[in-house]
């Protein structure tokens, strides 16, 4: 009998839907700023050409021009990206480890266990999101006054997949999941980790529980240290998801020309040396780190209190059956 009953498996994956729509609200602003500062080919100082000078300029410059809507554009689809990555995300990992779990060579091996199974549950979780995650990149990259930036999701899911079919709606896949999966992988790797190491700092009888701020500490640096290893990927993805659309980003500055992904890496060093693939990283690693501590703090926590219990009961059940 699998770990997992379909009940335990269906609060699974409300919890993680409730951890990525949580997440998503609260990083939001941080998400446009990336994503804008991704996309510039100036340099992202004070440089006279340069629309965004700086997290703090961008913040105000952004506020000034589109108000509050424009640091929240993109959010219904960034909602819908969140949700679907993280529901299909923390129900596969959880699925995985408990499969991996029966074999001896994974039990003796928790940590390798906890990244193969956090990076392919990322990949899941990235395949399901990635319409989504186009459409959102678009909307957020587009010029205020386009017609692209004010279109819904699922308007804007048929708009692309009209223009440019399948191709299209997963534009910037291959990189996503070569993003992905050391990503997600490491932060799980690492959150674990650091939850073990809080747990072995502890007296032998206090270690069932870690406290819900060292979750969320946790979280967040585990977010940054994996999100410093992906950075350029992410960065060059981005680019390629924009090459269909760049008329639409006129009052911008120039754009990144990215037709392939070898093509886009040749253009950035060229243009902007080895920092070009880095551009937007503070507002990344504050996103990063935020996100995940949120992500995984709420999640655990809803684990702990729903989760876990209905397992619990679920045991119980079981032994009386038997008796």
């Amino acid at each position: 009998m699998p770990e997992n009953s379909v009940e335990v498996q269906v609060m699974q994956a409300v919890g993680g839907g409730i951890a990525g729509a949580a997440t998503r609200t609260i990083t939001q602003p941080l998400d446009v700023l990336k994503i804008r500062f991704q996309m510039q080919v100036e340099p992202v100082t004070n440089h006279k050409g340069s629309k965004y000078r700086g997290v703090i300029h961008a913040f105000k410059s952004v506020y000034a021009e589109e108000g509050m809507r424009g640091m929240f554009r993109g959010h219904n689809s960034g909602q819908v990206l969140s949700i679907s990555y993280a529901l299909v995300q923390f129900w596969s990992y959880e699925q995985l480890r408990s499969m991996a779990h029966q074999f001896e060579y994974w039990r003796e091996r928790p940590f390798l266990m906890f990244f193969i199974c956090g990076g392919i549950a990322g990949c899941l979780g990235a395949v399901a999101a990635q319409p989504f995650d186009v459409v959102r990149t678009q909307m957020v990259a587009a010029d205020p006054s386009s017609r692209r930036s004010q279109m819904n999701t699922f308007t804007g899911l048929r708009k692309v997949y009209k223009m440019e079919g399948w191709m299209g709606l997963s534009r910037g896949l291959p990189f996503t999941l070569v993003q992905v999966f050391p990503l997600v992988g490491a932060n799980f790797l690492f959150y674990k980790y650091l939850n073990a190491a809080v747990l072995m700092a502890k007296p032998p009888d206090q270690r069932q529980e870690i406290h819900g701020a060292f979750l969320f500490l946790n979280g967040a640096l585990s977010g940054v240290l994996a999100k410093m290893i992906v950075y350029p990927a992410d960065l060059l993805k981005k680019r390629i998801q924009l090459m269909a659309f760049k008329q639409e980003r006129k009052t911008f500055g120039r754009n990144p020309e990215c037709p392939t992904i070898l093509g886009c890496i040749s253009t950035t060093f060229r243009e902007e040396g080895l920092g070009g693939f880095y551009k937007g990283m503070l507002p990344t690693l504050l996103k990063a780190g935020l996100m995940s501590a949120v992500y995984f703090s709420i999640y655990d926590m809803f684990k702990r209190h729903y989760i876990a219990p209905m397992k619990e009961a679920e045991k119980n059940r079981q032994k009386l059956v038997k008796h």
